[in-house]
């Protein structure tokens, strides 16, 4: 195809004429849906991508018995993976395990592991309870980093007390928001307890800033205003809860010394061991937290973190500030407050009177009228924008990427340079987004959100588009070990990934069945009519122009992929 031919198929692909705001009197994307486009729909929302055969089965067994079926399934063991091939464990003191080989393990995991929602959840959480290897003690424990995943893998179907506890006994968290060597009041010294994680134990993790009714509204005080949910004095309290803690350190080849509690650091040692109490570290006497309950003097320190935790566990926001956290990053930016509520009120009550009770909770947002019903489709607030990351994986899995040693390590360069998103690489503990962001024009001017609109520039506009093309068309370039990459003692030069479009191909003389194909994979089912014949206009173009039958295919993806309505999850 010349290049000014590419330029006008591009040109009607992004600015179609005469569409106008869905909802407003434009175009509809199609809602009415098929078995198999709603089942590609609901895997757009519960998996890192789907393909054909996926899709096919659960339109035969049905959404909820899959969803059952993956609650079964045995977790991905991300660790495991990483010592039986990428790090000798017992090079730990000797050796450095960098990110790059926690990425490898998380790209093999992603492609090859069984257990597809507990992934898509575990990867959710990762954006709320947020740590990154892009800081400098966490990109030199990669094991860490897999323990980390790892631990959010095995929480995912759990409950939600028992991800706090872990979270805030891991040591990469200790390290990254400061509680690890967090020590009691020194008066004579200046020394007093450090009030990050406690801040953002409250802030982030479990109830935010404000006091929420269960459909996630404010609760409001007789001047309309909200009510906060905590003040500086509450986070100097919580801080005195969690002091005393410390790097795990006993037997830890790096120490070579008689340790004391100022010995300890992350590294690839205490990077895969909980953190313990020090009793002698931890503040003594009462703690006054929220609603001035009060956690009693002459306890463990565990004790105090572990009333303090049920404290937070049990505060009326948690349920709505998180379920509607876990509804966006799965389904949709702007849930109806009734959508939220009946998230809550399965958070807060599985129906045995078990409250966190985590695969209770992703039934609910999965399979809820918002999420299942079709007719929500012609609703202008419903939808998300996908994140760049997990289109990615969409690719990848729908097409089958694969290389001759079955290895898919990937350092992740191209990724983070077009997409501005590498999962465990967020720039700061407020993940890469907002999930309050509102970006300017029609959602913010309608007091809707769009939180990944956040990454969404003028350079990742046009990067991101760039980066279906290479990666459709040059495979992997760089990012994997090349010929001088040595791992656990063997020298690795991968092949580059590419995918099997062997099925599409087959459909290549037939332009309307190879774009039902793709619309089923990719934008399941609900491409408009418009967008569906612009699509269908540029790809037989291009087949008219003697294109061999893989660059139709390539062209095919590539156009759907770079267009709106891929862009946005419906």
């Amino acid at each position: 195809m010349a290049s000014t031919s590419r330029r006008e198929f591009f040109s009607q692909l992004l600015n179609p004429p005469d569409l106008t705001l869905q909802g407003t009197g434009g175009v509809s994307r199609n809602s009415i849906l098929s078995a198999e486009q709603e089942a590609s729909r609901f895997l757009a929302q519960a998996t890192l991508g789907a393909d054909l055969t996926l899709i096919q089965e659960v339109a035969s067994i049905g959404i909820e018995p899959w969803i059952d079926q993956q609650f079964l399934l045995p977790q991905s063991q991300v660790l495991d993976y990483f010592y039986a091939e990428l790090f000798d464990e017992t090079a730990i003191g000797s050796e450095t395990p960098w990110r790059e080989l926690f990425r490898y393990a998380l790209w093999q995991t992603t492609i090859n592991g069984n257990d597809l929602l507990r992934q898509r959840v575990a990867l959710a959480l990762s954006e709320i309870f947020v740590i990154s290897t892009e800081n400098a003690s966490i990109y030199a424990v990669a094991n860490g980093a897999a323990h980390w995943y790892d631990m959010l893998l095995r929480n995912a179907f759990g409950n939600f007390r028992d991800l706090l506890q872990d979270v805030t006994l891991h040591p990469l968290m200790g390290s990254y928001l400061s509680h690890a060597g967090n020590r009691k009041t020194d008066v004579s010294g200046n020394r007093f307890p450090d009030e990050n994680y406690a801040r953002e134990i409250m802030q982030l993790f479990t109830i935010g800033l404000f006091l929420l009714n269960d459909d996630g509204s404010f609760v409001l005080d007789g001047n309309n205003e909200p009510i906060p949910t905590y003040d500086n004095s509450h986070i100097t309290e919580f801080a005195k809860i969690f002091t005393g803690i410390q790097f795990d350190y006993e037997g830890d080849p790096h120490i070579t010394w008689t340790p004391s509690f100022t010995s300890g650091w992350l590294n690839p040692y205490t990077a895969v061991r909980p953190m313990t109490m020090w009793d002698e570290e931890h503040e003594p006497g009462s703690k006054t937290l929220l609603n001035g309950y009060v956690v009693p003097s002459g306890q463990t320190g565990m004790d105090d973190v572990n009333e303090a935790l049920d404290h937070l566990f049990n505060h009326q926001n948690v349920g709505s500030f998180i379920g509607k956290q876990l509804i966006q990053r799965l389904v949709k930016s702007n849930p109806s407050p009734e959508y939220v509520g009946r998230v809550t009120a399965v958070f807060n009550d599985n129906g045995s009177g078990v409250r966190g009770d985590m695969q209770a909770v992703i039934k609910a947002i999965l399979l809820d009228d918002e999420a299942r019903n079709p007719v929500h489709i012609d609703d202008p607030t419903h939808g998300k924008l996908r994140e760049p990351f997990f289109r990615f994986t969409q690719l990848v899995r729908a097409f089958h990427y694969s290389n001759p040693q079955g290895k898919f390590w990937d350092a992740g360069w191209g990724v983070e340079n077009d997409l501005r998103q590498y999962m465990f690489n967020a720039p700061s503990v407020f993940n890469f987004f907002s999930p309050g962001y509102r970006p300017s024009g029609a959602l913010s001017d309608n007091n809707l959100t769009g939180p990944e609109f956040q990454l969404l520039n003028s350079y990742t506009a046009i990067s991101t588009v760039n980066f279906w093309y290479s990666r459709l068309w040059w495979s992997y370039v760089i990012d994997l070990p090349s010929e001088d990459k040595v791992i656990k003692g063997q020298t690795y030069d991968l092949d580059q990934p590419d995918p099997d479009l062997s099925y599409e191909i087959t459909l290549v003389d037939d332009i309307p069945a190879l774009l039902d194909h793709l619309d089923l994979l990719l934008t399941s089912g609900t491409l408009s009519p418009e967008i569906r014949a612009i699509l269908e206009t540029a790809v037989t173009g291009y087949k008219d122009a003697n294109a061999d039958d893989e660059d139709v295919v390539k062209m095919a993806i590539f156009l759907l992929m770079s267009c709106p309505e891929y862009a946005v999850q419906m």
